[in-house]
């Protein structure tokens, strides 16, 4: 079976742009370690200071996982704050094959249409 890619997509200040990133095949060695982190990140969640510790030790399995294409700095500065605990939790679940890589990022706002625009319904009266 083909292992679905696993990607992520930093701001990049300097460049005033996005860029997508595609991490290579992951192997058992990097199943164990996310696992790892993930209990480790549940046994601390009451603990302000350990959780940050944890943080830090998640993005930098990240930029692992991603083999280095993107520093440690690039990621932290790359995701805004809101978009931190959800692009880590989601990763370290798609190395563990706990959730399915979505096809396309979707964004947090519905699309709208102009609202002089009719509806199918409407256009067909």
């Amino acid at each position: 079976m083909a292992q679905k890619h696993i990607s992520i997509k930093l701001w990049f200040e300097d460049e005033k742009k996005f860029k997508t990133f595609i991490a290579p095949r992951t192997n058992t060695k990097t199943l164990l370690e996310a696992l790892r982190l993930n209990a480790e990140a549940e046994k601390t969640a009451d603990n302000l200071e350990k959780s940050i510790k944890i943080l830090e030790k998640q993005l930098q399995f990240i930029v692992g996982i991603f083999r280095n294409q993107f520093t440690y700095d690039q990621l932290f500065e790359g995701l805004e704050s809101f978009e931190v605990a959800k692009e880590v939790s989601r990763i370290l679940s798609e190395v563990a094959g706990y959730k399915e890589i979505e096809a396309a990022d979707q964004d947090f706002l519905p699309e709208q249409t102009e609202k002089n625009t009719p509806t199918s319904a409407e256009s067909s009266k």
